[in-house]
């Protein structure tokens, strides 16, 4: 009776292995098919290029680094730490002074992260 129990447990964790190995197999053929299809210009580029940045996290990476100002200021407020907030604001002051190239600079960097094409926004600024 037990052999029956080990050797279906046996049995299935062989089936669980089989299995993951053919989905394996099946979503590299799926990948290759895909790339062939965008070599062919079946599938437009930029869309096969924001799949890819489905796992990144340069755009999570940009929200967390926008949110510390807040973040700086409630816990200032919570934690009553008003310092805080005055090098928080010598931080800002200091931004202020960066040259503009190096704003431009981090603000296509940001735009880009989220799937703005920044050549788009360039030509709706200039057009108004």
């Amino acid at each position: 009776m037990m052999w029956n129990v080990i050797g279906q447990i046996v049995g299935s964790g062989f089936k669980v292995l089989k299995t993951r190995s053919e989905t394996k197999q099946m979503m590299a053929l799926a990948e290759q098919k895909h790339y062939e299809k965008m070599v062919q210009g079946e599938i437009q580029f930029e869309t096969a290029k924001q799949n890819a940045m489905d796992n990144s996290w340069r755009d999570e990476w940009f929200t967390v680094l926008l949110s510390l100002p807040l973040l700086i200021i409630f816990g200032s407020i919570f934690l009553d730490k008003p310092e805080w907030i005055t090098k928080l604001k010598e931080g800002f002051e200091t931004m202020n002074q960066l040259p503009e190239w190096y704003i431009y600079a981090l603000l296509a960097a940001i735009a880009s992260s989220f799937g703005l094409k920044v050549t788009d926004l360039a030509i709706k600024k200039f057009k108004k």
